[in-house]
């Protein structure tokens, strides 16, 4: 859901709120009216229904009053979103992966891994890292969303064309915390902490959490803030007396609407009670049909409870505001000026004094802060200002200064294999981020050091980066008949200074100069330069899907591509894999095995190697009985190369036949594989292989 989240918060920020039509209703004194949105998670969807039906009667709320869901639907509807906009990005953009737990990577300085462990340093030393959400981007995409209301704002919520509250808890003395000014995304990220899933947001001295904990139908609130006469939207559940035997989820579930139960508050003569039907619907599920038919039902309750509205005031468009267009200066908590600097690169900012502020830019830096540097849990930007100007005080939450993994891995033919690295995020107090890791295997041993950090060219964001690499391998080399012959021992320093380019979310894009020096059999020590031309790919449920290099050196030239792709067809997952390779007086360790660490059905790893690969497989994964999946893989391709010819022409074709299953140590794969000539090989994998 991430993703889509992305693309629909990216959508919010993309698109600017429409102004309502010109709606002429009865003519009367209309009290003072608050739209109250209720908390509710996943069940929160139907607030946009409701928001749907009030545009079409041309009923505006005089203040938005919302908790948790209803803080995030309401700040954009009082920033001047229309009920059917927001309509049309909750359809295109589910919210399906926002509490899905996921497969912690581990920093990208240590390259594309999935470790095992990965620990971070908190005040209170290293800790597990936890796998919930991924805090960064969340509040990355809150920034980007709400990007034009705080502008508009600039610190004061009743700026907005709306007036608008959040509702949140103090953690300490569980009590009602209403947000009328800051930083409009960051009281939308505090209303919203659920606890367990978001960690508490620090303001003003306060940790707040999600306001559902006090106040999750905030009607009190609403009166508290001068409402005369309220609409209230409902999109709670009221849990069934009945009990069942429930899975572990759904418990989980059922503990989190126990958490937000309260009593509710009494209405008035004149007051409006929406209650959408929600119940049945789980808190934490935002699939695609659950927000359609949330979406639906918003829409029915409001159909049958918002026209009996007595009066309503004559409404006109919302008043009109425009962005400000003058950056009068940026500020920030840090004392750092290493820090300061990088902030303002990061975020496309004048260093000081009056500059034009490009919104568009802005908002796709705010949005790719979580990529573009892993050093910030949250940057909040909090303006203030008047007219056409505006100042930003940025507040920093940073991400752990130190982070450390260990990864651990066992396949039948190539042994046990581990990793272990540690990223200093703030080197010498600097903003400049150092790692160090070791590779230990069998077959392969190699020491890897790396500096980054960020740095600004025009309006473009780049990584300048050196790393060394020290290996050694041994490599597999076959006879013609499959039979194992004695390893070729190689030695390697491999040295990179260039620069790296965080594209899209997970996508980076590395060039650079690169020196190599290198021993294998039969050859005396050898070294070259050259250049070399790196985009890599992966997310957080799949690891790497995709990598392509291209290293042109004097000594030789390698280009390689591998990709991997993931689809459902039903209760079967799909797995494509593409594998192409060539290259011109390659090093020993540097030539393509058919089918890479995982193999080709039927053959030994790393059998097949030469410097020519070409392999497409489909892994068919299929559910068994939990938490057994049948695996079934056809694959076909080929290898050349210059010093021998293979006996069945270089190509070939096969098939893999076992049974997988997910552990905490990773997933599990037990394979026997078939190929062309009679071929045979068992493949059995501990952990995702590196």
């Amino acid at each position: 859901m991430l993703r889509r989240l992305r693309v629909g918060l990216a959508l919010v920020a993309l698109t600017g709120p429409a102004a309502a039509p010109i709606l002429v209703a009865q003519q009367c004194r209309a009290p003072r009216t608050a739209l109250v949105l209720s908390g509710g998670g996943a069940k929160g969807i139907a607030h946009i229904g409701v928001l749907r039906v009030l545009d079409s009667l041309g009923i505006r709320p005089d203040l938005v009053v919302g908790t948790s869901i209803g803080a995030v639907v309401g700040a954009l509807y009082a920033s001047g979103y229309t009920g059917r906009e927001l309509d049309s990005l909750a359809r295109l953009a589910p919210l399906a992966a926002l509490f899905r737990t996921y497969q912690p990577l581990a920093p990208r300085s240590l390259g594309i891994l999935r470790p095992l462990v990965l620990w971070e340093q908190g005040t209170r030393g290293f800790a597990l890292q936890s796998a919930a959400v991924v805090e960064a981007e969340v509040n990355a995409l809150l920034n980007a969303a709400m990007l034009h209301g705080n502008l508009l704002a600039r610190g004061d919520f009743d700026s907005l064309p709306i007036p608008f509250r959040a509702v949140a808890t103090d953690l300490a003395h569980r009590e009602v915390v209403v947000l009328r000014s800051g930083d409009l995304a960051q009281a939308v990220r505090a209303s919203a902490a659920v606890p367990l899933l978001l960690a508490p947001e620090q303001l003003d001295g306060r940790f707040l959490i999600d306001g559902g904990l006090t106040a999750n139908v905030p009607v009190a609130v609403a009166r508290a803030e001068g409402a005369e006469r309220v609409i209230v939207v409902d999109a709670t559940e009221h849990p069934r007396d009945e009990l069942d035997a429930y899975p572990p989820l759904l418990v989980a579930d059922r503990l989190v609407q126990f958490l937000f139960q309260q009593s509710p508050n009494s209405l008035r003569p004149g007051d409006l009670f929406v209650r959408p039907d929600v119940d049945g619907f789980a808190s934490l599920n935002f699939a695609r049909r659950n927000i359609e038919r949330l979406l639906a039902r918003g829409v029915a309750a409001a159909d049958t409870v918002l026209p009996r509205l007595e009066c309503r005031a004559a409404v006109a468009d919302r008043p009109h505001r425009l962005l400000p267009t003058r950056l009068t200066g940026v500020s920030t908590d840090s004392a750092n000026a290493s820090e300061r600097l990088a902030l303002t690169r990061l975020l496309a900012l004048g260093a000081g004094g009056d500059d034009t502020l490009d919104f568009d830019l802005l908002r796709r830096r705010v949005r790719a802060l979580a990529t573009a540097s892993e050093v910030y849990q949250s940057v909040w930007l909090r303006p203030e200002g008047a007219a056409d100007s505006v100042e930003l005080h940025l507040e920093v939450r940073h991400s752990a200064p130190r982070v450390a993994g260990l990864g651990l891995a066992y396949d039948n033919e190539l042994g046990g294999r581990m990793w272990a690295g540690v990223v200093d995020r703030r080197v010498l107090g600097r903003v400049l981020e150092g790692s160090a890791a070791i590779f230990l295997g069998e077959f392969r041993r190699e020491l890897a050091l790396g500096f980054r950090r960020n740095y600004q060219v025009g309006r473009q964001l780049f990584n300048p980066t050196v790393t060394v690499r020290l290996a050694s391998e041994d490599v597999r080399r076959f006879g013609p008949h499959g039979e194992e012959l004695a390893e070729g021992s190689t030695r390697e320093g491999v040295g990179f200074a260039g620069i790296e380019r965080p594209l899209a979310q997970g996508w980076d894009l590395a060039v650079g100069a690169q020196g190599r020096t290198w021993d294998e059999p039969g050859r005396p020590n050898r070294s070259t330069l050259g250049g070399v031309l790196r985009l890599t790919g992966a997310d957080r449920q799949r690891g790497r899907v995709l990598q392509a290099e291209l290293e042109w050196m004097a000594m030789y030239q390698r280009a390689a591509f591998e990709s991997t792709l993931s689809a459902r067809l039903g209760a079967v997952r799909v797995s494509p894999r593409l594998r192409l390779g060539w290259g011109a007086s390659l090093p020993l360790q540097l030539g393509f095995p058919l089918g890479g660490d995982d193999g080709f059905p039927g053959y030994h790893i790393g059998e097949r190697r030469g410097d020519r690969e070409a392999m497409a497989a489909l892994l068919f994964t299929l559910p068994v009985r939990r938490p057994l999946l049948g695996l079934v893989e056809v694959a076909a391709g080929g290898t050349d190369a210059a010093v021998a010819r293979f006996v069945d022409g270089g190509w070939t074709t096969g098939v893999r036949v076992g049974l997988g299953a997910e552990t905490p140590v990773g997933p599990v794969r037990f394979g026997y594989g078939l190929a062309l000539r009679g071929r045979n090989a068992l493949f059995v994998r501990l952990g995702r292989w590196f």
